[in-house]
């Protein structure tokens, strides 16, 4: 119970800290960029506003696979290496809490971050598209998925954020990259992948039928229930890594010369 205190008050003070004109430039502009690509794509004669299927697929690109991961990259990557290079690490590692509850909190903090900038950019998009009837289930998916690619995501960015502290998110873009290319090899070690699970939920929440295509053996077959809860086991077991590896770990702090 301590421990959670703990990393309620970090994700406040966290919270209180980066909201302000710093990050609301980054927000907006993340938000506004699938619409961007929304309307382009409506002023050259696409119908997505009409049309559930093609509206989900580009949806679930733009928001969940780009904004998602890109807000994740700038917020939750350097949640340790920031602190470290203000300088403010040692002071906070010596703190009562510990270093879980600091990591949790900062964590935390990130994802809700990029949970308000994945949703504002459904807004923006739905205000620029304004989608028929038929497609509004389509909205409605995504905006599930967006909760479920943060949490997963944050937990891998901040385990690589730890590891590789200075270059953690050259690592994270790389990582970011080999999965997509995994995702979609015919073996078992693609359903450890963050993007079998989002998939394989846009796939059975939208009731797509995959029978006809030879690419029912790349998404799951289990109910939906059971991707959920593996993604959020994902983001638990990593946040746990981090927190152990970060316990033992001495983080060296550069002196002034």
């Amino acid at each position: 119970m301590k421990g959670i205190r703990a990393a309620w008050v970090v994700f406040a003070f966290e919270w209180r800290r980066t909201m302000g004109w710093a990050r609301l430039p980054f927000m907006v502009a993340l938000a506004a960029f699938p619409a961007a690509i929304l309307w382009l794509i409506r002023h050259e004669g696409g119908r997505l506003d009409q049309q559930a299927e093609p509206l989900a697929i580009a949806l679930f690109v733009l928001v969940p696979e780009i904004v998602c991961l890109l807000g994740l990259l700038l917020w939750a990557t350097p949640v340790i290496h920031s602190e470290v290079e203000n300088k403010t690490w040692p002071y906070l590692a010596v703190r009562p809490a510990g270093k879980g509850p600091i990591l949790l909190g900062k964590y935390a903090a990130s994802v809700l971050w990029t949970m308000l900038t994945g949703w504002l950019a459904l807004a923006v998009c739905l205000l620029v598209l304004l989608p028929g009837r038929p497609a509004v289930h389509a909205w409605a998916v995504i905006a599930a998925l967006v909760p479920l690619s943060c949490l997963a995501y944050g937990a891998l960015f901040v385990l690589l954020g730890v590891i590789f502290l200075r270059r953690g998110m050259m690592i994270a873009v790389a990582y970011t990259l080999f999965e997509f290319g995994l995702r979609w090899i015919p073996a078992t070690v693609k359903e450890l992948t963050v993007q079998y699970h989002l998939q394989s939920l846009l796939v059975r929440w939208m009731h797509w039928d995959t029978t006809g295509f030879g690419v029912q053996g790349s998404f799951g077959t289990g109910p939906p229930w059971q991707h959920v809860l593996g993604l959020v086991a994902y983001a638990a077991v990593l946040l746990g890594v981090a927190a152990v590896i970060l316990r033992w770990r001495e983080l060296v702090v550069a002196t002034e010369t």
